[in-house]
């Protein structure tokens, strides 16, 4: 738990640790309250978010949680003696005792607007990841009465929506109507309702029986109701298919039927609010008649658009797939093969264009042999070779046709995954292999020059560069690892990669490379920073790592691209919007923001397109956006020169 005293631009922390070094336990759940004569309180929730890793093992004790309380001073933290655990009438967690056999998961809270000393907990059982329990307290947290078992939370019929669905550490969360603290909003697979103060609570989404509203809910609200107040019947919800309202929450009198469950609408045409993995664009974006694009998002399949002229405007986009879309690719020259992916690497492509039918272009029978894979799993094509060249991979009657896969190891086709057993693998395990099956590759790139260099960069925190492809031999290629021990480049996630040789002519006599790097600088503090560039010659005998992120700010990198036009120019897309750099080359570079166009959301993958028009990005929120490249410096007024589309 940290705090700010001023509007976030200091913080002090962690305010309050537990001895569990060994366990997972976070801060599911915060409330922050007015208590008068300017004393402020705070209820902080100590759950387990999530399931277990590697890094972050939930063990088989569940950890000691619970609701904790204290009075926040005017600066700085609480002292450790001034938190109270609120456990009086709470069944399950023991804080600073013996956590062994409790069962309480996520924690979260919420107070009553028109009652603060009226709060609720909600607990998820950490070994089912359904719903453990629904607790009140009436005083502030001193006592608490259990309201409702996980049995109290009704699927009404509905599928898979029994004690809340079966990942409350996943879509979790609790809202108190702002006038009346016996009507209760709980988010999990599906949204519930209760009227009777948290006894039994009333699916009126099921999202997978006959409703209208995709499943897994994170976010909750009430809407004003144009006289000072709220209408507790007029509610938005938040879920991983974006946002849903309805105009009367309540169920009809004929009870719990579906006839009798509230109808809601989808707000998702008029805002982009799915995440997206990743994405393409079609060649020569910005002049094409006809251009395209395709996206991959996160539990709502994959989906494809295309534009009659030169100006793409905002658009209704068309699903492709179900389940998670993941990668997105489309071959340039011909347009016809669009790959789509989902999760765990399943990968289909159209012959036909956009919307055609698909066949299956994962590797034949053992899938991609076994491997350890990321459930975002990367797949490349090589869009960039010079038309009819021998060795470029693009040809006017089939396309382009050269194609990576990156699971732990790299794997290559040279016919566009056409038919399925023309993959194979061209690389060892290029991972530290210190995660377990969390070791794998993020992100692979081909040089932009040539199509026999790769880059990859890895989970683990490797980078490793590949020369020799495209002989159509497995294991043929040579690869270096530059990753050096991570004396210079920070040993955290890689989350992308991209990298282009000197010379086509010669590739490997030289190559400059960069890494996109996740995390933060406290937990690598000896090497910093977010963006990093390495400088290859002679097949990377030698190389050089250089810090270039400047002036960036300490946040999770996702994505990195360089413009092919002006190669010192460098886009870099994080966690708090997109910036780029006029001259990487500098000792230190200056990296600017793109402002008021473009969200300060999570940018999570960019594209490029053949004939280097347009930059794409791919945005976890707020849909995909196009701008047209430059072939010079970018002038500061034109940061906002994003469209959407």
């Amino acid at each position: 738990l940290f705090v700010s005293n001023n509007a976030g631009v200091d913080w002090t922390g962690p305010c309050y640790t537990n001895s569990f070094s060994s366990q997972r336990q976070d801060i599911t759940g915060l409330i922050v309250q007015d208590a008068g004569a300017g004393a402020v309180r705070v209820f902080a929730a100590v759950g387990t978010r999530g399931l277990p890793t590697t890094v972050q093992p939930d063990l088989a004790n569940y950890g000691a949680n619970g609701v904790y309380r204290a009075t926040w001073p005017a600066t700085g933290c609480p002292a450790t003696g001034d938190w109270t655990l609120l456990d009086n009438g709470w069944p399950a967690g023991t804080g600073n005792g013996d956590p062994t056999g409790k069962l309480l998961g996520r924690l979260e809270i919420a107070d009553a607007p028109s009652n603060p000393d009226t709060i609720y907990a909600l607990g998820s059982d950490a070994v089912s990841s359904g719903v453990l329990g629904v607790w009140r307290t009436d005083d502030g947290g001193n006592t608490w009465v259990q309201r409702a078992t996980g049995s109290g939370v009704q699927s009404g019929g509905c599928s898979n929506a029994a004690n809340g669905g079966s990942q409350m550490w996943y879509d979790s969360g609790l809202l108190v109507d702002p006038g009346n603290p016996e009507i209760v909003l709980l988010s999990g697979v599906d949204m519930w309702r209760s009227t009777n103060g948290g006894t039994t609570f009333q699916d009126i989404t099921c999202g997978y029986g006959n409703g209208n509203v995709h499943v897994d809910h994170h976010a909750r609200a009430f809407l004003p109701n144009g006289s000072g107040g709220y209408d507790n019947n007029k509610v938005l919800s938040g879920s991983d298919g974006g946002v849903f309202y309805t105009a009367n929450a309540q169920f009809g009198t004929g009870g719990s039927s579906s006839a009798n469950r509230p109808t809601f609408i989808s707000l998702n045409q008029t805002i982009g609010s799915i995440e997206l993995y990743s994405g393409d664009i079609t060649a020569n974006f910005a002049t094409a008649a006809n251009p395209g694009a395709s996206a991959g998002a996160q539990d709502n399949g994959s989906e494809w658009v295309r534009w009659t002229g030169t100006d793409p405007a905002p658009a209704q986009w068309t699903v492709r797939n179900g389940g998670d879309g993941i990668y997105t690719r489309i071959e340039p020259i011909n347009e016809l093969r669009w790959y789509y992916s989902s999760q765990n690497g399943a990968l289909v492509v159209t012959q036909t264009g956009p919307n055609g039918g698909t066949t299956n272009a994962t590797p034949s029978a053992s899938g991609w042999g076994g491997d350890t894979l990321s459930f975002v799993m990367p797949v490349e094509i090589y869009r960039y070779g010079e038309l009819d060249v021998a060795g470029s991979g693009c040809t006017t009657a089939v396309g382009c046709t050269y194609m990576l896969g990156g699971t732990n190891r790299v794997w290559e086709t040279l016919e566009g995954g056409i038919p399925r057993s023309s993959w194979y693998p061209n690389s060892p395990n290029l991972t530290k292999n210190t995660l377990g099956n969390r070791s794998f590759i993020n992100q692979l790139a081909h040089a932009t020059k040539s199509p026999t260099v790769v880059i990859v960069g890895t989970n683990d925190g490797n980078v490793q560069l590949g020369y020799g492809m495209n002989q159509g031999v497995a294991d043929s290629a040579t690869w270096v690892n530059l990753t050096d021990g991570n004396t210079v480049l920070p040993n955290r996630p890689v989350m992308d990669v991209a990298v282009d040789v000197g010379d086509a002519l010669n590739p490997a006599a030289s190559a400059i490379g960069y890494a996109a790097l996740g995390g933060f600088d406290q937990n690598t503090p000896g090497t910093p920073g977010h963006i990093y560039q390495v400088t290859c010659q002679n097949n990377c005998a030698t190389f050089t790592w250089r810090d270039v992120s400047g002036n960036l700010p300490n946040i999770p990198a996702n994505s990195v691209a360089v413009n092919p036009n002006i190669p010192n120019q460098v886009f870099a897309g994080t966690d708090w919007g997109l910036y780029y750099t006029d001259d990487v080359s500098v000792p230190n570079p200056v990296w600017y923001r793109f402002e008021n166009g473009l969200p300060r959301v999570m940018i999570w993958d960019m594209a490029i397109d053949r004939g280097f028009t347009t930059l794409a990005v791919f945005t976890r929120s707020r849909g995909v956006w196009a701008w047209p490249l430059p072939s010079g410096p970018i002038d500061i007024i034109f940061q906002d020169g994003f469209e959407t589309p």
